[in-house]
This record gives structure tokens, sequence and C-alpha cells, in this order.
């Protein structure tokens, strides 16, 4: 009988981490880069993401989506379907949406929030208020004052 291997008796040789295969060393270093990465890189905080949302429906002149994050006195004005159309058009005008940045002041009032939309031919600025319920009680959408409109 032919055995394969080390003899019964013998110590088999213990497996360090020189003797790690490549693949593996590199497979757990990607990912703990990965990991650090997800961590590390800038979110898109609550208030950004609502005012995304409300502005990627004014783009598509359809506020359904976000309807429920509006307040009722608010809400009234949705179905203003030509002031929505209008804006809609303006939004489209300036181009690709490319990002939606917070840049409140640190002493704004409390529910108040302020951002720079970024479009692909201009910025326009954004301000949201938020209620004490947590649903949007204003929101204005205008040129900034270095857009030229």
């Amino acid at each position: 009988m032919k055995q394969i291997g080390p003899a019964p008796g013998t110590p088999s040789a213990p497996v360090t981490a020189a003797r790690r295969s490549p693949p593996t060393v590199w497979l757990v270093l990607l990912l703990v880069v990965l990991a650090a990465w997800l961590l590390l890189r800038p979110h898109e905080n609550k208030a950004e993401h609502l005012a995304n949302d409300v502005t990627q429906a004014i783009l598509k002149n359809d506020m359904s989506p976000v309807r429920q994050d509006f307040n009722a006195i608010t809400r009234a004005q949705l179905d203003n379907r030509a002031k929505v159309g209008r804006l809609s058009d303006d939004l489209h005008a300036l181009g690709t949406l490319k990002s939606i940045k917070e840049d409140t002041p640190k002493d704004a009032a409390a529910g108040y929030h302020h951002f720079a939309a970024q479009f692909e031919k201009g910025t326009w600025a954004e301000d949201l208020t938020i209620d004490s319920e947590g649903k949007i009680s204003a929101f204005h959408v205008h040129p900034t004052d270095d857009a030229g409109h």
C-alpha cells in the first residue's frame, strides 16, 4: 500500500502567511480597501436626498412620487400643472442635473435647508423648509445671483 503525505507520526509543516496563496492576500486587501471607501466616501444627507427627489419630480413634470413628502397646505400647490410645467421647462433648459449639494449656513433657522443644484449649463439655488412633522412646508427653486437669469 502506497502512502501519500508525511509518514504517520511525522509533524506536517505549519501554514504560514508566506505560504498563503497571493490571490487570497490580494482579495483580503481589496475587501479592506472597498470597505474603507464605502465608509469614507461622501454620502448624500437626508435633506439632499429629499431635494434631489423633488428636483427629479419637477424635471419629469410629475409630482406624484413626492406628493406625500409635502404637508397638506403646500401639497395643494403641486396640483398647479402650469406652474410645475413652467418650472420643469426652466430646469430642462439648464441641461442634465449633475448634483445637489447642501450649503445651508450654520446659523439658519431650524428646518431650513439651502442647496446648490448644479446643472450642465448652470447652477440654481434651492430652498427647502421642513416642518415639525418632517414634511416639506416650502420648496423654492430659483436662479443664483451669478446665473445671469
